[in-house]
């Protein structure tokens, strides 16, 4: 198998209330996929974002309570997500599969084709932070990066502590004391990143990069291993 790079992308950032030019992110995040799939193969895993959030909380109201059920609801906005990230590329001449791997085997298969893969979510109880980070276990991949709406890793919400700090760089022991290895994931929750993926990251010894996907060309440093603004999450050997 060809290394690959995985990016974890929040559906949050294909919200139009993103914070910025919806339509230049497009085009320069799908600039930057083109560049990079030349060197490397890519898969990207979106999330749910807004669309999932909005689905789970219609389905709640119409007395859906059963979290498999809810998570099955939000898996499915992953995979429209994923849709519209595929759309992105159509006038491009990459190789890419307008189909949605639902499983991380059906992931690495059509990668043996495909300049990048887009997934969306795969099984109940797992977010697409774990698929990622499943992902880059399964390709050895040498990092994971989750761009998300936010900057960093913080020592704790800072949407709850205004004494919040950014952590730039840390071990995966530590983001997983801060992520909450352990705990119960409800439908529809946010973190830093998923404990269950800091989990199977801490197994594999996988680095993390957590940074703000808004910002295209610091998610291209990130990817080109240049410095960049956001956290470094290493394991035990760097």
């Amino acid at each position: 198998m060809h290394d690959a790079i995985v990016i974890a992308l929040g559906g949050s950032l294909l919200s139009s209330d993103n914070g910025g030019s919806l339509d230049s992110w497009k085009s320069n995040f799908t600039d930057l996929m083109v560049s990079i799939s030349s060197k490397i193969r890519i898969v990207i895993v979106v999330g749910g974002g807004k669309l999932a959030r909005k689905n789970i909380s219609i389905a709640k109201k119409n007395g859906i309570s059963n979290s498999f059920d809810l998570d099955l609801i939000g898996i499915e906005a992953t995979r429209i997500n994923a849709k519209e990230i595929i759309g992105f590329f159509s006038n491009s001449n990459l190789m890419i599969d307008g189909i949605i791997p639902e499983t991380i085997a059906d992931c690495v298969s059509y990668l043996n084709e495909n300049n990048i893969v887009v997934m969306g979510g795969t099984v109940p109880g797992h977010t697409t932070d774990t698929v990622a980070i499943k992902m880059g276990a399964k390709l050895n991949s040498k990092l994971v990066v989750i761009a998300t709406n936010v900057s960093h890793v913080f020592t704790s919400d800072p949407r709850n502590d205004s004494n919040a700090k950014p952590i730039e760089r840390m071990t995966l022991d530590e983001l997983g004391v801060i992520s909450g290895i352990g705990k119960e994931i409800l439908p529809g929750s946010s973190f830093a990143v998923d404990p269950v993926g800091v989990k199977i990251a801490i197994e594999h010894n996988l680095p993390l990069v957590i940074l703000n996907g808004h910002d295209v060309d610091n998610l291209r440093k990130a990817l080109c291993g240049e410095s960049f603004d956001g956290t470094k999450v290493y394991g035990v050997e760097n």
